[in-house]
């Protein structure tokens, strides 16, 4: 794990590189809520040489599969056999409608929707649909008005054309769009901190945010 040295890199990469990609089984363990012990990897505020390409993958992943987390205490509350309004299923709440095409998109064919309710499945296709919703953002990204991850959350939660039409503006989508978007942040944020990392804005409206360690505080 002490290859090329790297400063800072983009959080969505993981996302854009599973969007390109067929998802199988490994995703779905991937996607699963790490309980990485922070001193496996030493912070860089702590040490003297940069983070290395391994590292920087590690944290990516860390990231994504956290905000998997994220969507799916705030869609379900863990529960798998959670049915919503409108007849969303499992874990991340997969409409009928999205898991046909997303299922279809990534195995070839469309997985009945029976099966939504399988806890790895329903975490493997909601993870899909968010590299599929990442890889839509990115061809909109000079229209982007707020941060990537708060647009993916809005695209996730109201679908990606409403969120379209709306100019990629958060405040033109619907207040439970809004709320949605504040509890998952605030979701991910708070199991960033205890994996020791953050999110830090970009320079530049619409930029990607950065991953950055945390201080270690003493460990």
């Amino acid at each position: 794990m002490r290859k090329n040295a790297i400063n800072e890199f983009k959080v969505w990469t993981w996302f854009m590189a599973i969007g390109l990609s067929v998802l199988g089984t490994e995703l779905a363990v991937k996607a699963k809520r790490p309980s990485h012990d922070p001193r496996e990897l030493t912070p860089v505020a702590n040490r003297q040489d940069a983070p290395t390409v391994a590292e920087t993958s590690s944290r990516e992943e860390v990231v994504a599969s956290l905000l998997v987390e994220a969507v799916i205490q705030v869609e379900s509350g863990g529960q798998p056999d959670m049915v919503g309004s409108k007849g969303e299923r499992g874990l991340m709440q997969v409409m009928e409608s999205t898991w046909k095409e997303t299922t279809r998109r990534q195995f070839g064919q469309a997985i009945p929707f029976a099966k939504a309710f399988d806890p790895e499945l329903n975490r493997t296709v909601g993870t899909a649909y968010l590299a599929h919703l990442h890889q839509f953002l990115q061809g909109h990204r000079e229209e982007w008005q707020a941060d990537e991850r708060s647009l993916l959350l809005a695209c996730y939660n109201a679908g990606p054309q409403r969120v379209a039409k709306a100019g990629f503006k958060l405040d033109k989508l619907p207040a439970s769009t809004r709320d949605y978007v504040s509890r998952a942040s605030s979701l991910h944020d708070s199991f960033l901190q205890h994996e020791y990392l953050s999110l830090a804005p970009g320079s530049a409206q619409g930029e990607m945010k950065i991953v950055q360690w945390l201080p270690s505080r003493g460990i």
